[in-house]
């Protein structure tokens, strides 16, 4: 640093000076993409069966649990009225065969005394044993066979319940595959349903431009039909590998689409975007210095010079994202930069008409200056 003598002597230095701006910049001109459904679901049919009715029609919109199709359930619901009629006649043999096999217990119990005393003989024992087992028996047998008729009846009741094909997400009907009258195998396809917020928009990125994006990055989206639209959305996905033949990589970008006005396979336009906007600053590429693997960019702050160490997160043509300690009006310099040390007193050629304010205090985050 010179002495302050020196710079009393020399006078102020001239500097070119420019606005530090709070935000990002862009990594790319627009990129030409295509808006796709992030979720895109073929229906398909879970039991067989002939259709009844069918409640939807290509295009329109539907709900998540919206019945789409019916299909004809007359023998599957008689055959519910038989197995209720066949459990109630086994609850009714299970009711008698418990009656049974109490009274065996009880005339066990009154024989012990009298085969004790030897009143009577062993033979008698031995068969209200036999008739205990027995009963025993068929009270087990009656039970199996009234849960397996409940376990028939919850079937028949669940294949009355898939009868009805419904919508698994909020989306449109892109396509029907089923008409009124039509037989139906499990499995066959009824319907295609599109997701339509929020969706995916897929650019094929440079490979230069990927190492320079991330996962959850901001993305400005425009789209070819809506002029003057502009969207904000964040990085998806980017797949692993490059298309061979153009030597890009697929990016998907995650947009909202309240209104649902936009559709898949609208052209879109994709400008990305430097990281985040927390604590970055977007300043000249010339404000920036760099010795010994160290950034810095100079400000002129209270009609002096001040050396602001950076991290440079992005550079984009003649600006640069950074991070660091500026002060609330601080100018970067953008000429005249190279030789000042910190502290030399400074005249700008070009100061804006209306420069903001020094601060007073230390260092807090930039706003951006009037230009």
């Amino acid at each position: 640093m010179l002495p302050t003598g020196s710079l009393a002597q020399s006078g102020p230095v001239l500097v070119d000076v420019a606005p530090i701006e709070r935000g990002q910049i862009e990594l790319s001109r627009p990129i030409v993409a295509t808006v796709e459904p992030i979720i895109r679901s073929t229906l398909a049919a879970e039991e067989a069966g002939l259709v009844t009715e069918r409640l939807f029609e290509e295009g329109h919109r539907i709900r998540k649990g919206d019945v789409l199709v019916k299909t004809d359930t007359a023998l599957l619901r008689s055959q519910v009225d038989a197995t209720a009629a066949a459990v109630e006649a086994l609850r009714s043999q299970i009711e008698q065969a418990s009656a049974e096999q109490d009274r065996a217990e009880i005339e066990i119990e009154r024989m012990k005394p009298v085969i004790e005393l030897k009143a009577a003989p062993q033979k008698e024992m031995d068969d209200a044993q036999r008739d205990l087992r027995v009963t025993t028996a068929v009270l087990a047998n009656r039970s199996a066979m009234l849960a397996e008729k409940q376990a028939e009846a919850s079937r028949l009741k669940l294949m009355i319940d898939k009868s009805e094909v419904k919508s698994p997400i909020d989306g449109v009907v892109a396509r029907r595959s089923v008409e009124v009258g039509q037989w139906i195998k499990q499995g066959d396809p009824v319907a295609e349903i599109v997701q339509l917020s929020p969706l995916h928009v897929r650019a094929n990125v440079p490979e230069g431009l990927v190492a320079q994006i991330e996962e959850g990055q901001s993305v400005t989206v425009t789209i070819d039909a809506m002029p003057g639209m502009k969207l904000s959305g964040k990085i998806d996905q980017i797949l692993p590998e490059a298309d061979p033949s153009s030597r890009t990589f697929a990016v998907k970008i995650l947009v909202d689409n309240p209104d649902l006005k936009i559709r898949p396979g609208f052209f879109a336009r994709a400008i990305f975007l430097s990281g985040s906007e927390e604590n970055s600053f977007v300043v000249p590429k010339d404000a920036v210095l760099s010795a010994g693997g160290q950034s810095r960019v100079m400000v002129m702050r209270g009609g002096a010079s001040a050396l602001v160490p950076v991290q440079i997160l992005a550079m984009s043509g003649q600006s640069v994202s950074v991070q660091g300690e500026f002060a609330d009006g601080d100018l970067a310099i953008t000429r005249g930069n190279e030789t000042l040390q910190g502290g030399e007193a400074l005249q700008p050629r070009n100061l804006p008409q209306s420069p903001p304010a020094p601060s007073g205090g230390g260092a807090q985050p930039a706003t951006q200056p009037a230009t």
